[in-house]
């Protein structure tokens, strides 16, 4: 079972090896400013302070992304220059529809077609068990400007 690690400071260290963890599981990382921080945290909005959500199927807000009106859905986007996509080696499975959160993947020929609904988690490439699906950042430039937005957030150091 996981340690409730709810609220907690860690360093860079304990962190990246939470995530490993998580990703392992199969759970997706979002990171950010949740508007419940301040509540639940006590945090102000002038500190230097991000979460790291590691969205489960059972509890999580995507996991309800397939039932929020159209509006709320269109709120929730891909990271910008994110891509995936589905090589030669598709055999059509669908173990990749069995976890996407969106139902955004179908089988058409025997190969798994995905939609413009993805949000780019990557739950889909770590099911399969052939490899098939891909996921990469396209704009190179994306990580640096990245790594710049944050660090406006939170002490990268």
């Amino acid at each position: 079972m996981w340690e409730d690690v709810t609220g907690r400071p860690v360093g860079r260290k304990e962190a990246l090896e939470h995530m490993k963890r998580s990703r392992g599981e199969g759970l997706v990382h979002l990171i950010g400013r949740n508007k419940l921080d301040p509540v639940w945290l006590d945090v102000g909005p002038d500190e230097k302070f991000l979460t790291i959500c590691n969205c489960c199927s059972c509890c999580c807000l995507w996991r309800m992304i397939d039932d929020l009106s159209p509006e709320i859905r269109a709120k929730i986007k891909k990271m910008p220059g994110i891509r995936v996509k589905v090589n030669d080696r598709c055999t059509g499975c669908g173990s990749c529809q069995d976890v996407c959160f969106l139902n955004s993947i179908t089988i058409e020929d025997e190969k798994a077609i995905i939609s413009e609904e993805c949000r780019g988690c990557g739950r889909c490439v770590n099911s399969c068990p052939d490899d098939a699906i891909e996921i990469a950042i396209e704009d190179q430039d994306y990580l640096e400007r990245s790594i710049e937005e944050i660090s406006s957030v939170v002490d990268l150091s």
